[in-house]
């Protein structure tokens, strides 16, 4: 159901000047007072920025510019969130920039949550992974929401079961002027930001903004760097009641060494033995031997990106309003890996007809892709009387995808000449070397209609609505000897309910129950995979998909005011469990479905904060999650006894307590994160140990200075204790140990693997607008 600003402010807001409602984010509202600064920063907002007022009738969380101006400005936008009720972030590097940390909320990893950039579906359309950091820098970040539950319907993602993350930037300013910051730290961090705004052009309603930043640092632990470009631009015209037109790009170019994962035994024999003084089983090496797989320079990625976004709203007349939404993105890229193939026998089944002396102890492995999505959601809401309004609308979206798997020679010295071109190794017959060679082609197409009616001088609201998916897949691999045409389609509707009402200007309560589906994730869902040495089948592609459906119910309370409190009960039934891991095949790491049958999730979470008291203002959030498997799984013919084990990657307890200064000179905050222990198998028989982390930040805002306005000196610090600490699961397995299954046979063990979190880091940042 599509939602709406609140129609009255709380008391305590109407003593303040109230500001422009947003269009981009519905579900708050903004007032504006307290200081002025040349970030955004208003400190104005509960719990320094970390509980902005809700309104929609569902567990929703957010951070706002109060508190996203005061992290380190390498945060991706994931680890923005990390101290909302239920979110579990499991960071891999120490300075909350990589793209191979991961988020689990209320026990659901990220590919399980819709992602949207200004209304753009900008997740990885197979994999659904969000790489949330080639959205926006977070300079420009004004605001980021958490539905724990589920997504709106008016929302284009399809893969929610669990909820949607919303990311929006500022809009350009008033006047013209700009904003830069620099940026020193640890680990030879560096960073450059620098956005210009045109302010209004010549008095056409039209403003906008262009940024760029450059970052560079070393790896936190083991050798390899971080390199990342980026744009973000938008434009805005405005005009009329309610009619404005909004241009959103974003480009991004990176290049990232690999993190690698651990097991739990390397890990504890890593912090026994102290080596290098790490606390992390580093397998990549500094430098080059002969037969090095492991050498640093060969396991890297790049990725290339540009978000382009359109977004549209109208009001054809006063009760009617139009939303068009058109949206390109691209994604292009490769993920490099040294591997030991051996012999280069086989193309599919086909011998490959490659001498058995060219083959080197030593190959690149490429993971070649390029993602084009083109698409546009279109929304018509229509206000019947003063109490009731209909939102119904449509969805369109065509996805291309081309994933090539090639090899590359490598010489002596571990160099090659155009890993991604020119030189891979090639057959006999002159066809480049493949694992797979997938070309996959998608279309969505999605018709939803909602209902909301207001009863009781507007006091109660009702909603209920229904979004019907139409998904189409037709899939081709040019590897000989496996089916070169691939396809399958499916539909789901997807009904939502919801009932709130307002106690008191400042008291509301709320029920809904909504649901949600994800197609399995992985591009060799629909394409396999085959071995270059045997010609054996590496990985099949799935041939009884099922997708993951869930069921969810939440109750919950709100308070607003100088003290804010937020409070939920939730339920989930899941059908055919789709649980994203990372498995070796092949020498490349690959994004793997698994299905986990049935699950039952429950638990109760809380938010509190305070509004600035004299300039202090504390927050805490709290989960207790309860969630197991419902049924037995299999292993082959065997199954094991895994009903009614507790879920992997979900914590009985986790929550986060923060403190929040800021007298308009002075400022700074300090949060402390903490997650109980974690299963990793479904069978219960490995776990992480739970963990606390602290971050911190110092600040001092300056006068004005010739052209420049609150010039300003930050200090931040990760991980302040430098705890060491397995910050999440990488890789689920079915059991780390030997385990007997319910027929009576030895089903052999497979360790998971786990993300090591970031060290101690520092990073100071001088800044200031002009």
């Amino acid at each position: 159901m599509q939602t709406r600003p609140a129609d009255k402010q709380t008391a305590a807001a109407k003593k303040q000047k109230p500001a422009k409602q947003r269009a981009d984010g519905p579900e708050s509202i903004e007032v504006h007072a307290g200081i002025e600064t040349s970030n955004g920063v208003r400190n104005i907002t509960a719990g320094g920025g970390l509980m902005p007022v809700q309104t929609a009738p569902q567990a929703i969380s957010g951070v706002n510019r109060d508190f996203i101006a005061k992290q380190a400005a390498t945060s991706s936008p994931l680890a923005l969130i990390q101290n909302l009720p239920g979110v579990n972030y499991a960071g891999a590097d120490a300075f909350g920039q990589s793209d191979q940390s991961t988020i689990y909320i209320r026990g659901l990893d990220q590919t399980q949550f819709g992602y949207t950039y200004e209304g753009i579906p900008i997740a990885d359309p197979t994999a659904y992974a969000p790489f949330s950091s080639e959205a926006a820098d977070a300079e420009n970040i004004s605001r980021i929401d958490v539905a724990q539950g589920h997504a709106d319907i008016t929302t284009p993602v399809y893969n929610a079961v669990g909820g949607e993350i919303k990311q929006y930037t500022m809009d350009p300013a008033l006047k013209a002027g700009g904003r830069f910051a620099f940026s020193e730290g640890s680990r030879k961090l560096n960073r450059d930001f620098i956005r210009l705004d045109t302010g209004e052009i010549l008095n056409t309603g039209i403003r906008g903004f262009v940024s760029y930043s450059y970052q560079y640092n070393n790896l936190w632990t083991g050798p390899g760097i971080n390199r990342r470009s980026h744009v973000d631009s938008k434009w805005i015209k405005e005009w009329g009641d309610g009619n404005r037109i909004s241009f959103i790009a974003s480009w991004t170019m990176s290049h990232y060494n690999f993190l690698d994962t651990t097991t739990y035994n390397r890990y504890i024999n890593k912090l026994k033995d102290g080596s290098s003084g790490a606390n992390y089983d580093q397998d990549f090496n500094e430098s080059w031997a002969t037969a090095d797989s492991g050498w640093w320079n060969l396991n890297f990625g790049d990725r290339n990106s540009i978000i382009l976004g359109l977004p549209m709203k109208f009001t054809l007349r006063h009760d009617l309003h139009l939303s068009i939404a058109p949206y390109y993105v691209n994604i292009h890229g490769w993920s490099d890996y040294g591997v030991q193939e051996g012999a280069l026998s086989y193309f599919g089944t086909r011998p490959s007809g490659i001498p058995a002396s060219y083959a080197q102890p030593t190959q690149l492995s490429v993971d070649d892709f390029n993602q084009h999505t083109v698409g546009v959601n279109n929304v018509l809401s229509w206000d019947t009387s003063s109490h009731n309004r209909i939102d119904a609308g449509y969805w369109y979206s065509y996805y291309d995808q081309l994933e090539t798997s090639p090899f590359v020679a490598l010489n002596a010295d571990g160099s090659y000449s155009n890993a991604h071109g020119n030189y891979p190794i090639r057959t006999a017959s002159g066809d480049i070397l493949n694992n797979y060679h997938v070309h996959l082609i998608s279309q969505l197409n999605s018709l939803f209609i909602s209902d909301t009616y207001k009863m009781l001088n507007d006091r109660l609201t009702f909603s209920a609505g229904l979004k019907y998916v139409m998904t189409n897949y037709a899939s081709t691999n040019a590897i000989p000897g496996d089916s070169y045409k691939y396809g399958r389609s499916d539909a789901q509707p997807i009904p939502q309910v919801s009932l709130s009402y307002n106690l008191t200007p400042h008291d509301q309560i709320f029920i809904d129950g909504a649901t949600g589906f994800r197609e399995p994730s992985g591009i060799l869902v629909y394409g396999a995979a085959w071995s270059i040495s045997n010609g054996a089948l590496s990985q099949n592609h799935s041939t009884n998909l099922k997708p993951e459906y869930s069921i969810s119910e939440e109750i919950g309370y709100r308070h607003y005011g100088l003290f804010n409190l937020s409070l939920a009960l939730f339920n989930y039934n899941f059908v055919n469990r789709q649980l994203s891991t990372l498995e070796i095949i092949d020498g490349r790491q690959t994004s793997v479905s698994i299905n986990a049958g049935g699950q039952t999730s429950r638990g109760v979470q809380a938010e509190i904060g305070l509004r600035p008291w004299h300039h202090f203002s504390p927050y805490m959030s709290f989960q207790y999650l309860h969630a197991t498997i419902d049924n037995n799984l299999s292993r082959g013919t065997e199954y094991l006894a895994t009903a009614g084990k507790t879920s992997v990657a979900s914590p009985h307890f986790s929550g986060s307590i923060g403190l929040s200064f800021d007298d308009g000179r002075f400022f700074g905050n300090v949060e402390v994160q903490g997650v109980s222990s974690q299963y990793s198998t479904f069978i219960n028989d490995e776990m992480i140990p739970g963990y606390f982390t602290s971050n911190m930040t110092v600040g001092y805002r300056l006068p004005n200075v010739a052209i420049l306005k609150r010039p300003q000196i930050q200090l931040n610090f990760n991980n302040v204790t430098d705890v060491k600490y397995l910050s999440g699961v990488a890789g689920v397995s079915l059991n780390a140990k030997d385990t007997k299954g319910i027929f009576g046979t030895v089903v052999s063990g497979n360790e998971p693997t786990y993300n090591v979190g970031g060290g101690f880091a520092m990073m100071g940042t001088i800044s200031a607008g002009f």
